[in-house]
């Protein structure tokens, strides 16, 4: 332990936060997974952690259950310093990506094992065991093998299996990855309830933004090992700090520009920038960019216009899909499908227009 290191014997972080975590840090010998987190989780919040591959999301989620030593920095619960506590005593519930079920054993007694390593009493462990099956919607099923049993049904035997020992924090490492769609969204619902009804505080990590968004209280946005913003999944969307946060949570267009006296040009247009100067990056979400095939007055006030002609048009459903030439720039644009409405061919000059407020400019990276 170096001399900037604080001791290990140093008194619980102070903070806001039911979990608290005071500069967290894991280093290896070239590389730095987790780089000084600090964050305060309020008892009964679900919180995500959001990132690419590689951003130190499961390597926190890691440290937080002791399964992975911090390098330095403190972690709380309620007060209790858990930095040194072995991961069988610090009271969390754990659900991984891999079900992590015993083959050989039925389901009653895979979601019973962890009151077993706990001597729970018979007595009270098959009620609780019987009260977390009929959590998950599974009774009638406590005697089958987990491979009698469907994807998202053996997920929710890992989730009974985590929440029947009641634990004070729920931790859960990319738990729907390996469903299908329908199933994650499924799933992704329930775990809401799940956690509303009892009111358990959770961390769930994942690199699905549609997760991350729809179920969380709140949202911490990772890169590089860092914690790049955390906030509301509103202000995560809405109020990006950043290009990288902007860029990862949900589509975008990013545009080179360059900014000054309060301006910056990019694909023939110029756009609102106070206080940048030099290379910037211009964001615009497609969703929010309408497309028209009749020409539109200039810019106002209000909006931005521009003119263009459709590169590639895909037809997605839900969404009509467009890449529009602007300016010498590629522009995604999304309008919502309807009945009887014909997709744009390429080669359609459009006039593309969003409002002022819908974009996004930063210094370049």
């Amino acid at each position: 332990m170096t001399s900037s290191e604080p001791s290990r014997t140093a008194a619980a972080p102070q903070g806001a936060g039911y979990l608290s975590l005071r500069r967290l840090t894991r280093r290896y010998e070239r590389f730095t997974a987790v780089d000084d987190l600090d964050l305060d989780v309020a008892k009964g919040e679900l919180v995500a952690f959001l990132g690419p591959s590689g951003c130190g999301k499961t390597t926190s989620l890691r440290m937080i259950a002791g399964l992975v030593p911090a390098s330095s920095g403190r972690i709380s619960v309620d007060g209790r310093d858990l930095t040194d506590v072995p991961p069988h005593r610090r009271d969390m519930g754990l659900v991984f990506q891999s079900y992590a079920l015993f083959p050989h054993m039925d389901i009653a007694a895979n979601v019973a094992f962890g009151l077993e390593m706990r001597k729970v009493a018979k007595a009270d462990a098959a009620a609780r065991v019987a009260e977390a099956i009929a959590m998950v919607r599974l009774t009638g099923r406590e005697r089958h093998r987990p491979a009698q049993l469907s994807g998202g049904q053996q997920q929710r035997v890992a989730l009974a299996r985590a929440l029947v020992i009641r634990p004070s924090i729920l931790l859960l490492d990319e738990p729907l990855s390996n469903l299908d769609a329908k199933l994650r969204d499924e799933m992704r619902n329930e775990i809401r309830d799940i956690q509303k009804k009892l009111g358990i505080t959770a961390i769930f990590v994942t690199h699905d933004q549609v997760e991350a968004l729809t179920i969380c209280d709140k949202v911490v946005v990772m890169n590089q090992g860092r914690l790049e913003q955390i906030g509301t999944p509103h202000e995560i969307y809405e109020q990006p700090r950043s290009a990288f946060v902007a860029g990862f949570v949900g589509r975008i267009n990013r545009l080179s520009g360059r900014a000054s006296g309060g301006l910056a040009q990019t694909a023939g247009i110029n756009i609102s920038a106070p206080g940048l100067s030099g290379e910037v990056d211009v964001m615009v979400r497609p969703h929010r960019i309408a497309v028209s095939t009749t020409a539109l007055p200039p810019s106002d006030d209000a909006s931005y216009r521009v003119s263009g002609t459709i590169m590639r048009s895909t037809f997605a459903g839900d969404l009509l899909e467009y890449e529009v030439s602007v300016g010498g720039s590629s522009v995604r644009a999304e309008t919502v499908s309807r009945s009887g409405e014909a997709l744009l061919p390429p080669g359609t000059p459009v006039t593309l227009s969003w409002d002022r407020r819908d974009t996004l400019v930063y210094g370049a990276a």
